[in-house]
């Protein structure tokens, strides 16, 4: 029975409210034992904690996305320093930087960027890292409130952006893109990475892989992104499921381990 983690799901959105549990049973058929719900905004705080206290093989992280960034107030640093007391949040995101879309100003974003690397440092919390069209900012701003523990949620970058992640300790997450016919260079990339520094992430509903482009992505599908991870490294699924299980806690922590097992003990049960 191969064990895999979604590190990045957005299984609170609307979209999901119709299927929501079969969705999760789906995961949990395919192999899927924990996925992590990424709370980006203020109301993703309430909604992820609310699909946390019903689902304990799901925890959470709590940050502001970049798109949101104008809604930042002098009050967030504590009001998410208090949402972390909960043991089941496991980092700070989605944060970081997109110049693709013009939601808030890139002066902006960089300030809110900083706070929230700062908060992270100082709680000795991962990062979940947004980035679209700001690879150099996103860099620069890492190494200016470095060292920090994090991923590059989903990476859709060359052999020369991953060699930069991967030199500041960074994860890279893997998801649908890697699965794409137009990505042979994030497939060339992540034959660069070390196994040991990548993990499986969906975004579903986003960003649903080759064959199923154009409709809502679940967690079940990461079986796709974790095929072409393990082709690339020339290792069968089980194999490549581990290494990738066992980054994720690496990352997450114990909270993460717990929900896997959580996960495990209710599929050995159906």
């Amino acid at each position: 029975m191969i064990t895999l983690v979604d590190t990045h799901a957005h299984l609170d959105l609307p979209v999901f409210d119709d299927d929501r549990e079969a969705a999760i049973e789906r995961a949990l058929a395919a192999g899927v034992s924990a996925m992590i719900a990424i709370g980006f905004s203020q109301e993703r705080w309430a909604t992820t904690a609310a699909l946390v206290e019903h689902y304990p093989m799901i925890v959470r992280t709590v940050g502001l996305h970049p798109n949101h960034a104008e809604d930042w107030t002098d009050d967030f640093p504590a009001l998410l320093e208090r949402e972390t007391a909960d043991q089941r949040v496991v980092a700070i995101g989605e944060i970081g930087l997109d110049y693709y879309r013009d939601h808030a100003e890139p002066a902006i974003q960089r300030a809110v960027f900083e706070e929230q690397l700062r908060l992270a440092r100082r709680l000795d919390a991962p990062i979940v890292i947004h980035q679209r069209n700001a690879e150099d900012d996103v860099i620069a701003l890492l190494k200016q409130e470095g060292p920090i523990r994090g991923v590059l949620h989903c990476f859709s970058g060359d052999r020369e952006f991953a060699s930069r992640c991967l030199e500041l300790g960074l994860y890279l997450g893997v998801g649908g893109v890697a699965t794409y016919k137009s990505s042979d260079s994030v497939r060339d990339a992540l034959a660069f990475a070390p196994l040991n520094r990548v993990i499986l992430e969906t975004d579903a509903p986003y960003l649903a892989p080759q064959g199923h482009r154009g409709s809502r992505n679940e967690p079940a599908m990461i079986v796709r992104a974790a095929e072409t991870l393990a082709s690339i490294h020339g290792m069968n699924l089980a194999e490549l499921a581990k290494a990738t299980t066992d980054n994720a806690i690496e990352l997450f922590g114990d909270s993460l381990a717990d929900a896997i097992k959580a996960g495990t003990r209710r599929r050995a049960c159906e």
